[in-house]
């Protein structure tokens, strides 16, 4: 990471400069929430033309650069102190070899997929922090599990519910395109990894459907990939039970079957991504839903840890940002800031179970999302669950 500048009595430090690769909804987003602040100066690299016209209507600093091209973009990280992989998990690779050989910080939204190891490699020589996996989930559900964990039940069977919805449904299938079509589409056919029988194991997706019912509002809920595993990892052997289920609106998943099965296009992923993104509208309007239970024993009584959290769009600088993007951008914000503060170890890998969640709860950038929030801890469920 470059030096800092000799400074004179008085003067103000420089600000932590931040190049973020990939300008669609999260790299957008995150430049948004990190210029509300002087302590960064950002800007965004992409060089397509949606990505050129986005930056321009909210009046961001793009650079007109190929991210593919090595040296044009060691050239632009030797000035810079952290670099953001705001790309697709497969896109990742080349800007964490590019960190490595600039000395500077790396941060990513990726999930497990053979990119996520080649990230890990770049990490194991890196000069610098590299925080794969930010983000919502993988990246805020490990600490918010790691916390319900730490109220001390025994013999503890864990329960995550995440999903990202349209506030208003207008289409039979409950849904709209909120982020990355080829992570949800990881989501719909790849096994899920969890915890069964206090070991690591895979569940198929779409599988063990049950109903939720959540501030009066009725949602199915069925397996799918939100867990890392390198959270499972860290905890097999000491919870009974550990698995994510993801939040949709009654019927969707009879719908998504039909896709899959009937119509045979879970071997037709091509026709089915193609599908997706022709069919479905993009959502800003969307809600975040955030339901993760931990049940265990304590003192020969069944207790139950909570954390519920319904996240609504925000306007932030003059900017409407959804539910999903606002939480996103600002898990990686309050990531960033804390390594400029010196608050995160390093260098090399740091897995988002090493973060304090204490640390990211205090945070400027994502304060608001705890706020507000009281864990509750109960003999019996007040949330209703049936299968």
């Amino acid at each position: 990471m470059p030096d800092a500048p000799m400074k004179s009595p008085g003067e103000k430090p420089r600000p932590f400069s931040v190049v973020i690769v990939g300008g669609g909804r999260i790299g957008s987003a995150l430049a948004i929430l990190l210029r509300q602040v002087p302590e960064f100066d950002v800007v965004i690299v992409d060089p397509t033309e949606p990505a050129r016209v986005n930056a321009r209507n909210l009046n961001l600093r793009l650079v007109d650069i190929d991210p593919g091209n090595a040296s044009k973009l060691d050239s632009l990280l030797a000035r810079s102190d952290a670099v953001v992989a705001a790309l697709p998990s497969s896109a990742t690779p080349p800007v964490a070899a590019a960190a490595r050989r600039s000395g500077v910080h790396y941060l990513d939204l990726s999930d497990d997929t053979p990119g996520l190891e080649a990230v890990r490699r770049e990490a194991a020589s890196a000069p610098a922090c590299f925080v794969p996996q930010c983000g919502v989930s993988p990246g805020l559900i490990s600490p918010l599990v790691l916390d319900l964990l730490s109220r001390g039940v025994m013999q503890a069977e864990v329960n995550v519910r995440i999903g990202t919805l349209p506030r208003h449904s207008t289409n039979r299938f409950g849904y709209g395109l909120t982020w990355d079509v080829d992570a949800l589409l990881r989501e719909y056919l790849q096994p899920s990894t969890a915890l069964i029988d206090r070991k690591v194991t895979s569940l198929p997706p779409l599988s063990e459907q049950e109903q939720l019912r959540l501030d009066d509002s009725l949602y199915e809920v069925f397996v799918s990939g939100n867990i890392s595993l390198s959270l499972c990892t860290r905890l097999e052997g000491c919870v009974d039970s550990l698995v994510s289920r993801t939040i949709r609106y009654p019927g969707h998943l009879d719908y998504m079957k039909f896709l899959l099965d009937d119509l045979k296009l879970r071997h037709r992923v091509d026709l089915l991504r193609n599908l997706f993104l022709n069919a479905l509208p993009e959502i800003d309007d969307d809600r975040l839903l955030i339901f993760i239970t931990a049940v265990g024993m304590r003192n020969g009584r069944r207790i139950e840890h909570r954390f519920a959290r319904h996240v609504v769009p925000a306007t932030i600088g003059a900017v409407s940002l959804s539910a999903m993007r606002r939480t996103a951008a600002s898990h990686v914000a309050a990531i960033l800031d804390l390594i400029r503060e010196g608050r995160l170890g390093g260098p090399g890998l740091i897995a988002q179970e090493d973060i304090p969640i204490d640390a990211l709860r205090a945070n400027r950038f994502l304060s608001w999302f705890f706020d507000g929030i009281a864990t509750a801890s109960a003999a019996h469920s007040s949330m209703e669950t049936a299968s």
